[in-house]
C-alpha cells in the first residue's frame, strides 16, 4: 500500500519504454518461440464472418504449417488468403507473474497445399508422422507466410525494451 492507502502499482505497468530489440535478436527470439510451441489459433474470414480455430502447427523458419482437416477454415482460406495466427506461452495462463506474459500475433497469407503440390510432403514431414500416412490422409497442409509478427513479452521491459516488438518481412 502507498501513503494514501491504495495498492501499489507494479513498476512494469508504469514504466514506459519504446526501445526496439536489435533486428537479429528479435528474429532469434521469434524463431525460438515458434520452435518451442505446437498449438496456435488460426483466424480466417469469409464474407466478413471471422472464424478462430485452435490447431497444431510446426514452423520452418518464419513459415508456419498446419495440418488442416476439411472444414470451414480451408474454405475460408480459398476465398480469402489473409489470415492471423496467435501463439502464446501457456505458462502465463496460470502464473501471477506479469513477466510470464509472452505471445506472438502473426499476420500473413495462407496457402493450401494438397498432396499433388510441391512442398506438401516436406510440410507433412514436419509433424513427424510416417510418410505412408500422407497417402491415406484427406486433409490439406496450410502454409502461412507472415508479413508481420508482433512479439509481446512483458519481461522485455526488465531489460528496458518495449514489451511489444514488431518484425516485418523484408520487401513489403
Amino acid at each position: 500500500m502507498n501513503e494514501q492507502g491504495k495498492p501499489e502499482v507494479p513498476e512494469i505497468f508504469t514504466r514506459r519504454v519504446v526501445r526496439s530489440l536489435p533486428p537479429q535478436e528479435l528474429e532469434a527470439r521469434i524463431l525460438a518461440f515458434l520452435a518451442s510451441r505446437r498449438l496456435c489459433v488460426l483466424s480466417t474470414c469469409r464474407n466478413r464472418i471471422p472464424r478462430a480455430t485452435p490447431i497444431l502447427f510446426r514452423s520452418k523458419g518464419f513459415i508456419l504449417y498446419m495440418a488442416g482437416e476439411p472444414g470451414q477454415k480451408l474454405g475460408n482460406i480459398k476465398q480469402n488468403p489473409n489470415v492471423s495466427v496467435a501463439v502464446f506461452d501457456p505458462k502465463s495462463e496460470f502464473s501471477d507473474d506479469i513477466h510470464d506474459i509472452t505471445g506472438l500475433q502473426i499476420r500473413g497469407r495462407g496457402r493450401l497445399l494438397g498432396k499433388q503440390d510441391q512442398g506438401f510432403m516436406e510440410a507433412f514431414g514436419l509433424f513427424g508422422r510416417p510418410e505412408a500416412w500422407a497417402e491415406h490422409w484427406f486433409g490439406m497442409m496450410i502454409e502461412v507466410v507472415p508479413d508481420r509478427i508482433e512479439l509481446l513479452s512483458m519481461a522485455l521491459k526488465s531489460g528496458n525494451y518495449a514489451a511489444r516488438q514488431i518484425w516485418t518481412r523484408s520487401g513489403l
